[in-house]
Formats: structure tokens, sequence, C-alpha cells
């Protein structure tokens, strides 16, 4: 049996406080988005749709007027693991979040598997939905 704990999350992509925070998580070696380490996020669910729940990203990436992300209550790492129901409500949870914050458009994107080919800190598969302000571009970094 290994000693090595298993990566949940990966510092080198966060930045500023939100690294620190990573960093910290890391250390514990316990999921930050797994329900029963929810700890670390700094706004409510709003919204529950089967196993997926919406919340607003507590670290919103520049130039987004609103970053969502939605959050599968179960550990998955790979759209392989993914069924039809998952897809179906994280669809659900878009079109609720777009109809209740009037989004009149934006993008969303997951990245999935190995987070040094993604750009992602958190391996837990998670949806951002992310509406840009007026005039000006969100980067959304993959790999």
């Amino acid at each position: 049996m290994s000693d090595k704990k298993k990566k949940v999350v990966n510092p080198s992509f966060a930045k500023g406080d939100y690294k620190n925070v990573i960093d910290t998580i890391e250390e514990k070696g316990k999921c930050p988005f797994c329900p029963d380490n929810f700890i670390y996020h700094k706004h409510p669910v709003l919204k529950r749709e089967g196993s997926w729940f919406i919340t607003k990203q507590t670290w919103p990436y520049e130039n987004s007027k609103c970053h969502f992300l939605i959050i599968g209550e179960d550990h998955k790492e790979n759209i392989d693991e993914l069924i039809p129901e998952d897809m179906k409500d994280i669809l659900m949870l878009m079109q609720w979040a777009a109809k209740k914050f009037s989004i009149d458009g934006g993008g969303f994107a997951m990245r999935f598997g190995e987070t040094s080919c993604t750009g992602s800190s958190v391996c837990h598969l998670h949806v951002h939905l992310i509406v840009s302000q007026k005039g000006k571009s969100v980067s959304f970094p993959v790999g």
C-alpha cells in the first residue's frame, strides 16, 4: 500500500490568495469540491439539480461580470465517468442561471483529466459558466 496521497489539486495553476488556499488543500489531501470538504468556498449553493449544484465562483476570472461553478457531488475526474443524467443536470442549472441572472450571453467550459494537461487547479470535475464584462474578454486557460 502506498503512503502517497491522491492528488486532489494542482497548485501550479493557482494565483494570488487562491494559491494559498490551494496550497492548504494540497497539504490536507482532501478534495475541496466533495461535499464533506466544501469549506473553502465563500458562496452558498444557489440551486441543486440531481447530484449537481451551482454556486458563484469565489475567485472569478479577470473581466468576468458573472462567474459560476457547477459542481457534481460525486467525485469524478474524467468525462468517461459522466452519464447522460449528469449532462442533463448541468444543462438545467445553466438554463436556470441564464434566466435567474438575465444572462444574454456567455460561455461555459469543463476541463477533465490530468491537471498538468488541463490547467485546472482542482481535479474534481466542474463546469465554469462565465459572463464577461461588456466589451472585455475573459481568458479561460486550458493546458
